[in-house]
Order: structure tokens, then sequence, then C-alpha cells
């Protein structure tokens, strides 16, 4: 998998999580600090399901990826 950095950060109450690719080809993962434990568990796997599945490089729309990703 490519390297990821998990940044717990307070978003917005509807956002649990975003990622966000930098510079570096790195994925940086924000997860919402303001979520419980195994919220934040589950935002992290979620996202980490995004970059799998390469939707980073795919024009997909957001529904379809959105649904990959879930568990």
């Amino acid at each position: 998998m490519d390297e990821f950095i998990l940044r717990l950060v307070d978003l917005p109450v509807t956002v649990n999580a975003v990622t966000v690719l930098d510079e570096n080809g790195d994925y940086n993962i924000y997860v919402n600090a303001r979520l419980p434990d195994e919220q934040q568990k589950k935002a992290f796997q979620h996202e980490k399901r995004h970059i799998k599945k390469d939707h980073f490089y795919k024009a997909d729309p957001v529904e379809l990826c959105e649904a990959e990703a879930i568990e």
C-alpha cells in the first residue's frame, strides 16, 4: 500500500474523515477528532479502502467510490 499519514483534527460534525494526496504522493488521512474512538477507527478504515481501490486516480462518480469504500 502507498504511504499515508494519519492526522486527528477537529472537522465539521458532518465530516468523519477526508484524504488528501500531497505533493510527495503520500496520502494524508484526516480523521475527525470529535468522533468516538470506534467511529474514528471506522472512518480511518473507510479512507484506507479508498486508497486501496485507487479512487484518487479514477474519474468515477463520487457516489460509486463511496459505495465501493463501504464495508
